[in-house]
């Protein structure tokens, strides 16, 4: 993992393993419960207990120097306050924004040929303003990703839903795969990917059929490994759509998916494909996040650590 500052002499093993979690949230400017820096502590060094990671996080006079607390929250710098008032106001979004998000659960859950659909990203943290994208990953039977892709994406552009059409809840279908290649350890972008694990163990159940939800944590292993304390997401039943009848098989082609789709590729798009884990593009995994962050927030973890 990363290197460890001259500093860490100063400090037992598990302030340091409390630092490294706060300094990851920092980057979101999400103050955490000491409940949740033991949920996420990332690849720790010791089976630490949630009452021992209390103990030191009340104190230890090493992270008291760096870290701020407030009402229970804790966090990088001295505006942890604020960022607690942004934390409650973000959570109020994301609470409104699911049911924004019913009626698309009903259509796509509604689908052929659609296995699973995810809320992933910022609304899975429910930490999202109004502007923010309702982002999802949807899983497909093996052999139909395009027409997957075609159906839902499609009919968002029809309602004006995207990102960069709608200003208020836009809704992003940007990442399908099929289910026969649940195994996303390709997409690290380098051994040190925290926000893809991050990100799996906090995929949102929304429409599950087969068990997808498991079968992804049964094929993503390697989470558990670098976030042991960490469990898949059950979501509350109330927020759930009705499981309904998918439609009959829809007569598409496969292969006239792909080619409507692929002439309506931007420039930006057809030029990212395929050089690195950002824009995938093939028959079993169609993921188009041009705009990954994922390099920024390795770098900013590293300086924040650095800096300690």
């Amino acid at each position: 993992m990363f290197a460890e500052p001259e500093s860490i002499s100063l400090a037992s093993v598990l302030e340091w393993d409390c630092w490294r979690v706060l300094a990851y949230f920092s980057y979101f400017k999400y103050p955490l419960t000491a409940f949740e820096v033991w949920k996420w502590l990332y690849m720790p060094e010791g089976q630490w207990t949630l009452a021992e990671v209390v103990e030191v996080l009340q104190n230890s006079s090493w992270l008291n120097e760096r870290v701020s607390s407030k009402n229970g929250f804790y966090a990088l710098g001295i505006d942890v306050e604020e960022q607690l008032k942004d934390r409650q106001l973000r959570l109020h979004d994301a609470l409104r924004k699911y049911g924004v998000l019913t009626p698309v659960l009903k259509y796509l859950g509604r689908l052929p040929f659609v296995e699973g659909v995810f809320v992933c990203n910022s609304l899975a943290w429910h930490h999202t303003n109004a502007e923010s994208d309702i982002d999802l990953f949807i899983v497909t039977k093996p052999g139909r990703t395009w027409t997957v892709r075609l159906l839902a994406a499609g009919m968002m552009a029809l309602l004006r839903k995207r990102p960069g059409e709608a200003k208020i809840d836009p809704v992003c279908c940007s990442f399908f795969v099929d289910g026969d290649h649940l195994d996303l350890a390709s997409l690290k972008i380098d051994e040190q990917d925290p926000y893809l694990a991050f990100w799996l163990a906090t995929l949102v159940p929304m429409v599950d059929r087969k068990g997808i939800a498991n079968r992804l944590r049964v094929m993503n292993r390697w989470v558990d490994e670098v976030l042991p304390n960490a469990k898949g997401v059950v979501r509350a039943s109330r927020w759930l759509p009705k499981q309904m009848r998918a439609w009959p098989l829809l007569m598409i082609n496969e292969g006239k998916a792909r080619v409507i789709q692929e002439k309506r590729f931007t420039k930006v798009i057809k030029e990212m494909k395929n050089v690195d884990t950002r824009v995938v593009v093939n028959d079993s995994m169609l993921k188009f996040h041009e705009n990954d962050r994922r390099a920024e927030i390795i770098q900013a973890l590293a300086d924040n650590l650095c800096a300690s």
